[in-house]
């Protein structure tokens, strides 16, 4: 059997100090005032219908979003410039944060397709075969060495926070509105390690830049661990 190349990321955020420095598979839990204003101001100057409209999103009477956001519902509170997961989800860290604001800003400002329907590797999105190369990598190696002979809990764990099984990725979720990302996981066996990869909806990147689809591989691997 063949293993698949894994594919590492650049982060051009935390280059520009928009993203803390993390673990790979770790949310930053950084206080409301540790969060670059930038991000918000870059939502507030867009048309806040349209941009509800373009992601998927809720706008309620009092100006705020609510986003599905891997299979349950936050709200982005654009006055209060805070973000709240629903009970039982990881409060929004920094990473979170800024995945969901750069989500509507960007829907504001850009006409986008939606999901292609199709998945493919981090190196066939636009700008991918450059970015997702480096010392960073795209979160797998607590994954794989946590479930490495039990994919079963793997899924189980995945299932409960909103990804649904796809063969023959092992599970798959709806992110965002119009951002699909699914991960593929290969037991240990006699021959080789446990080995786990990240695809993406083909147009993702008409969403999310590939910094923040980075972070939220991340999040996501976070959430699992946590599980």
């Amino acid at each position: 059997m063949t293993k698949k190349p894994l594919t590492p990321p650049d982060d051009q955020l935390r280059q520009t100090g928009q993203l803390a420095p993390t673990s790979r598979a770790q949310e930053d839990y950084a206080p409301p005032g540790a969060f670059p204003p930038a991000l918000w101001d870059d939502l507030a100057a867009v048309d806040q219908k349209l941009a509800a409209q373009r992601a998927g999103a809720t706008l309620g009477p009092d100006g705020r979003f609510t986003v599905d956001f891997l299979g349950a519902p936050h709200t982005i509170d654009p006055a209060a410039r805070a973000v709240t997961a629903p009970p039982g989800r990881p409060p929004a860290g920094f990473q979170k944060t800024m995945i969901l604001l750069v989500y509507l800003s960007r829907a504001g400002r850009d006409v986008a397709p939606g999901p292609a329907g199709r998945l493919v590797g981090p190196f066939e999105l636009p700008g991918g075969t450059l970015f997702f190369r480096g010392p960073h990598e795209l979160a797998h190696k607590e994954l794989a060495a946590a479930y490495r002979r039990t994919p079963e809990e793997l899924r189980r764990k995945a299932e409960d926070w909103g990804a649904w099984p796809e063969p023959p990725a092992l599970f798959r979720w709806r992110a965002l509105p119009n951002v699909d990302v699914a991960l593929f996981f290969d037991p240990e066996d006699e021959e080789f390690p446990a080995d786990v990869r990240w695809v993406f909806d083909a147009h993702a990147h008409y969403h999310l830049p590939l910094d923040a689809l980075w972070a939220l591989v991340n999040v996501i691997s976070a959430d699992l661990s946590r599980a």
